[in-house]
């Protein structure tokens, strides 16, 4: 890591006092005691009597609702936030356990209202429907009555979320301990250094390709070493979904998130199979660095590798002013609200020794405005990143300008479009203002790299999962059988266009989202590709298409996926719309063929 390049980066720390002071900060224990309170009063006020209220009498329910639940959401995600720094602080593990135990009391005393809607007769539901009192709250009222069938009993529903808390959720956060408490002895530059997981990662983007190999070889090792402890981690989780689908009346893993997605199992499918069948663009990609690197071998280890004369760094200052002028260009508001963040000290940036990896956005409710996790390192990528996490967060405020808290997250198969747009604007912005031809290609590469990580990797996690909650349904799988199963995926990914390190077989254990988040992953994908399209449609249709794209983030998740997209022309389930983002790929992949010629 360029220490110099960091540098600017290493006082950029979060001010989370929107949410609370400390630990200690008494209105903690102030709100605790509120939701209890407003808890205890919603049952009292309508449990066993949902089928019974009027529309008007059902909004002040849903209303009631999210105000008992706005200050939880605040105290969740302050615990999560302090967590995401410090994950070794035994007195921020505690908080974090108290506010789990506290949020799982709460869920199981309100839950009777979701189950009481979906039990509605459809003649009381109607009027409902369509009343305009409720409109506001139209969407979740329909996934109640849609999803009502995989809803278990009120007591049975409580059994499991309690039970969560040291099943499920318990594996989870083990996961990610373990994994944060890794450290690294390395070795760069005649000096060795102890690295965190992210940092030994970064090396991938060294120049040295021996450096770039041994430090993934010892990354590698630390969860091979740890195999025994991370495969029986990941059995377990995989038989706790298997157990939960079969008693709901799910007829495939990946239909939970797909029913939870509102999306058909067709348009899955068919995102699947458009992105597996363009691998071929990743192999000829892969064909073509390897002659620009000029390796006589390539392997995994090095598909990150910088080119010879690409400017490898940004400052965190050149960073943000490359991602405020991309915003700019596109649309004032946007660049407004990105600079909020900066302005307001909402984002988290330099790489601590105990800080998790990789970097994130959180959002809670409308009232409190996002916060942003980096661990900038001053690579290209680092500039991708921040533009990313920015597109979370102005989604978010977006959302909040006409949402409440019902409607206010994405919903999920759309929650990617505003971080991949925020991406693709930085890029633009940057290939129409460099001049030098070996900047160009590496703005190129990078693209194209980002965008394979982005969805044929994502697509490679997604195909690795249906297949291991698939094959659980009948037994145990061992460590060797699941990194047969992963290399198998990647060698469909690659194909021969690059050499396969034996240790790579064990990167399915170093993947956080197929442990914490079963079939989260093609989310990824499914914002990337729907972005690329959007893009196209925007150079198309220039200023006009702004407004109908902010509608769309606008949004929240306040109506279907697919009732979403139409507010800017997108069909979802045809084909050929996903088909405009594999030759907007190929058309990337050939500009650089041109450039390298």
């Amino acid at each position: 890591m360029n220490t110099k390049a960091t540098a600017d980066a290493q006082n950029i720390l979060w001010d989370l006092a929107d949410l609370y002071q400390s630990l200690e900060d008494p209105k903690i224990e102030s709100d605790l005691k509120t939701i209890t309170e407003k808890t205890a009063k919603f049952v009292q006020t309508y449990k066993g009597k949902i089928s019974t209220l009027s529309s008007e009498e059902l909004k002040k329910a849903y209303q009631d609702i999210e105000t008992l639940l706005t200050p939880l959401y605040a105290i969740s995600q302050y615990a999560g936030l302090r967590f995401a720094i410090e994950t070794d602080n035994s007195e921020i593990k505690a908080f974090n356990a108290k506010i789990d135990e506290f949020s799982s009391k709460i869920s199981n005393e309100i839950l009777f209202f979701d189950l009481e809607l979906g039990q509605v007769d459809q003649k009381i539901i109607q009027p409902h429907l369509d009343s305009k009192v409720l409109k506001n709250y139209h969407y979740s009222l329909i996934r109640s009555v849609e999803t009502a069938k995989y809803n278990l009993s009120e007591k049975e529903e409580q059994l499991s979320n309690l039970k969560d808390l040291t099943g499920k959720d318990a594996l989870q956060k083990l996961y990610e301990e373990l994994t944060s408490s890794f450290e690294f002895k390395f070795k760069i530059d005649g000096k060795v250094q102890t690295l965190n997981g992210s940092q030994l990662r970064n090396l991938r983007l060294h120049p040295d390709k021996d450096v770039r190999r041994k430090a993934m070889r010892l990354f590698y090792s630390r969860y091979e070493e740890n195999q025994l402890v991370i495969s029986t981690l990941y059995n377990q989780i995989l038989k706790s979904v298997a157990i939960e689908r079969d008693l709901r009346g799910y007829t495939s893993p990946i239909q939970v998130k797909n029913i939870s997605n509102d999306l058909d199992e067709s348009t899955v499918e068919l995102l699947h199979t458009v992105t597996t069948d363009s691998n071929r663009l990743v192999h000829d990609y892969y064909s073509l660095k390897k002659k620009l690197l000029n390796l006589p071998d390539m392997t995994l280890a090095d598909i990150y590798a910088p080119l010879p004369k690409a400017d490898s760094s940004y400052t965190y200052t050149q960073a943000k002013k490359i991602v405020l002028e991309s915003f700019a260009a596109f649309d004032q508001e946007i660049h407004d609200m990105a600079k909020l963040m900066f302005d307001q000290n909402r984002i988290h940036a330099p790489v601590l020794p105990k800080k998790r990896g990789g970097a994130f956005c959180s959002g809670s409710t409308p009232e409190v405005k996002p916060y942003v996790l980096l661990n900038f390192m001053a690579k290209p990528r680092d500039v991708s990143t921040m533009a990313h996490e920015l597109g979370h967060a102005i989604h978010d405020m977006l959302s909040a300008q006409k949402q409440t808290l019902t409607n206010f997250h994405p919903i999920l198969p759309l929650a990617e479009t505003a971080s991949v747009f925020a991406e693709m604007l930085v890029t633009d912005q940057l290939l129409k203002t460099e001049t030098s031809k070996a900047a160009k290609i590496a703005l190129l590469t990078d693209k194209l790299e980002d965008i394979f990580a982005t969805s044929h990797r994502q697509n490679m996690f997604s195909r690795f999962e249906m297949v291991t909650h698939k094959e659980i349904s009948g037994r145990l799988l061992d460590a060797n059988e699941l990194c047969d199963l992963y290399t198998k995926e990647l060698k469909l990914m690659f194909g021969k266009s690059i050499k396969y390190p034996k240790e790579y077989q064990w990167e399915w254990s170093t993947i956080p989202h197929i442990f914490e988040s079963p079939f989260y992953v093609h989310s990824y994908n499914f914002g990337n590709l729907l972005v690329m399209a959007l893009y196209q449609q925007y150079l198309e249709e220039g200023k006009s298409f702004i407004p109908k794209y902010k509608a769309l983030l606008s949004m929240g998740s306040a109506a279907r996926p697919i009732e979403i997209t139409q507010i800017v022309g997108a069909d979802i389930n045809d084909e050929r719309f996903w088909q405009k983002s594999i030759m907007y790929i190929e058309s990337l992949l050939n500009q650089l063929k041109d450039l390298t010629k």
